[in-house]
C-alpha cells in the first residue's frame, strides 16, 4: 500500500510513534495512581496488562531508536493483542450478573475493560501506522530532531516498568500474588 508522500513522513511516524508511548506510560501512570491513591491493588491480571502495555511501548521505542521497521510494529502488536486476552479473560471472570467487578468503575467500565478497548485501539493503530511505506526509507536526518525526546521516553518506560516490579514485589513478594489482593506483603 503506497500513501502519498505528502501525507506520510518519516517525521509524522517519528511523531505518532512518541505519542502511543506518552499515551500508554499515562495509562500506566493513571493504573499508579488507583494503586496508592485510591488504595486498589493490581491483581495478577492486572498486573500482566501492565506488562502487556509496558511490552507494546518496546515496540514503539525500537522504531525510534533503530529505525522503523516491521518487526518492531509486530513486537508491538502481539502485546497489545496478549494485554487485550489477558484484559478479555478477566472480563469474563466478572460476566456474571450480579458480580460487581475487581476494582472501580471509570464512566462506567472497570479498568480491565478499559484495558481491552485500549489494547485494541492500540492493534488497529499499529495496522494503520504500519502501512505507511515511506517510513522504511531511511531518513536518519529526521531521527536527529528528536534525540532529545528518544532518551526521555526510554528512561520514562524504564522507570514504569521498574516501578511496577517494584511495587510488584512489595505486593506479592518472591510467591504468587494474591487473585484477589488486600494488603502489600511487605
Amino acid at each position: 500500500m503506497m500513501i502519498n508522500k505528502r501525507i506520510s513522513t518519516p517525521t509524522l511516524e517519528l511523531w505518532l510513534n512518541a505519542l502511543a508511548i506518552c499515551g500508554i506510560i499515562l495509562l500506566l501512570a493513571l493504573a499508579f495512581a488507583f494503586q496508592f491513591w485510591l488504595k486498589e491493588l493490581p491483581c495478577p491480571l492486572c498486573l500482566l496488562q501492565r506488562i502487556g502495555f509496558v511490552a507494546t511501548c518496546i515496540g514503539f521505542l525500537l522504531n525510534l531508536h533503530y529505525g522503523f521497521r516491521p518487526s518492531h510494529y509486530a513486537l508491538s502488536l502481539v502485546a497489545a493483542l496478549f494485554t487485550a486476552f489477558v484484559a478479555l479473560r478477566q472480563i469474563a471472570l466478572h460476566i456474571i450478573p450480579g458480580d460487581e467487578g475487581y476494582g472501580s468503575a471509570i464512566f462506567g467500565l472497570h479498568m480491565y475493560t478499559w484495558s481491552f478497548i485500549i489494547s485494541m485501539l492500540i492493534v488497529l493503530f499499529t495496522t494503520v501506522i504500519l502501512g505507511f511505506d515511506i517510513q522504511y526509507n531511511h531518513h536518519r536526518e529526521n531521527f536527529r530532531r528528536f534525540k532529545f525526546i528518544i532518551p526521555l521516553l526510554f528512561v520514562l518506560v524504564l522507570l514504569m516498568a521498574f516501578s511496577n516490579f517494584i511495587s510488584t514485589a512489595v505486593e506479592c513478594g518472591f510467591r504468587q500474588c494474591p487473585d484477589n489482593p488486600v494488603n502489600y506483603l511487605w
